[in-house]
Parts: structure tokens; sequence; C-alpha cells
């Protein structure tokens, strides 16, 4: 068994932990609830404090050697801000079992309908700002965080990404994609209903990360960015 942590940088505003074991979509879920809702609450109790509401096909981190232990109700971790850009420390609360899905339960996507394909390149400093630690290590490139390198110089950036969807091309804004770098046209996607999932890993040991794209007929809904060290 290979056993991982999970850290989310104190850059993207976020500061907690996770243990969990190395699985095919790591531990990412959504809901599943005939309401298209669920609550998230402060303990594992049907009566205890609701600390926020989970609509369907919103991805949020589970602890995955907990769940395998935990009983009726699911820990959780769900971010505040829809496209992890650092907007405070996430939800930590508890969903009961029945309404959880990890996503790698749910079905592959295969199609034709659906495509995603990053715009990579080598990456140039030309009139970037980078705040480096020490005069060293990279901290910051433009003010943002810098996913996929341990403080060193990224080599490969995103310049674009090309989506479609039903033959419709969706516009990703430059602010989604100008924080994540080494990533490659490697990933998987799932879909549940009308709404696909692109998951994947970029970069290679202390750098890498996990990144869930969400989609749906209407464009982007949701990215969920995460580093494991």
């Amino acid at each position: 068994m290979t056993v991982w942590t999970l850290k989310f940088n104190l850059f993207s505003g976020i500061a907690f932990f996770v243990n969990f074991r190395q699985a095919t979509s790591g531990q990412v879920a959504i809901i599943k609830d005939p309401d298209g809702w669920t609550n998230v609450r402060k303990s594992p109790d049907g009566k205890s404090e609701i600390l926020h509401r989970v609509y369907e096909n919103q991805v949020f981190w589970y602890d995955f050697e907990k769940a395998d232990e935990e009983k009726d109700w699911i820990s959780i971790y769900f971010p505040k801000d829809d496209y992890t850009i650092g907007k405070g420390v996430p939800i930590v609360g508890f969903i009961h079992r029945s309404r959880f899905l990890p996503l790698e339960n749910i079905p592959e996507y295969s199609g034709k309908n659906f495509s995603f394909e990053y715009k990579l390149s080598d990456f140039d400093s030309t009139n970037r700002v980078i705040d480096r630690k020490d005069g060293k290590w990279i901290t910051a490139i433009d003010g943002r965080y810098v996913w996929g390198t341990d403080g060193e110089v990224p080599k490969t950036q995103v310049d674009d990404i090309k989506v479609t969807i039903d033959g419709h091309e969706v516009k990703i804004p430059n602010v989604y994609f100008s924080d994540i770098y080494e990533c490659r046209n490697k990933f998987t996607v799932y879909k549940n209903d009308k709404t696909y999932f692109v998951y994947q890993w970029n970069s290679d040991g202390a750098g890498a990360y996990e990144v869930v794209w969400v989609f749906d007929e209407n464009g982007l809904k949701q990215r969920l960015v995460g580093v494991m060290y």
C-alpha cells in the first residue's frame, strides 16, 4: 500500500492535511441524492449543525483512509471557492454515506461529444513577476501560487485550454490555468448525467498535484486543485 499526504498550500489560502492511499482518482467525490443536494453537518449526526449544502456534481475532497473506517458518515473537505484560487480554508464537515459517491465510481467517458486539450509551451519568464524565497526558491509567479513545482522554475506552461461540448467551443479564462504548470494531456474523463469531469495528476515528486475540471452544457462549473506531498 502506498501512503501519501495531500497538502493544500498556504498560498492558496488552505491549511489542512489529509492522509490517503493512492487510488485511481485520489480522494475526490460527488454526492448522489434524489433531491439534488445534501447537507454538510458539523458532526457525524443528522441533528448536528448544518454548515453547508453540496449540490449535485460539485466535487470535493475526502480522506480515503478514514472513509474505509467511517460507518454512517463520511468526513469531507469542501472548497469555499469553486475554482480553488484561494479564498479561505475549506469547509470541513460530514455527509451521510448513502449520499456519497467517489469520482472513480462514475462511468468513464470515451465518446466524441466532449473533448479537452491543453495548449502547452516551454515556460517563458519574459515580463513575468517571479517571487523567490532566499533569492532562490520560487514562491509565486505573477502574484499566484505555482502548482506543479517544488520551488524550481517551471518547464511547461499552459497557454490555453481547448474544450468542446457537443461541437461548441468552451472558452476558459486565463485566470483558471495561469497558475498550473507541468501539465500533460493525459487524464481520465468521467460523465455523470450531463456533467463531465476531467481528472488528472500533473508533474512529479514533491511538485505533483491533482486537478479536476467540471463542465456541463453551460461551460466550466468548477476547478479543484490540490498538491500531493
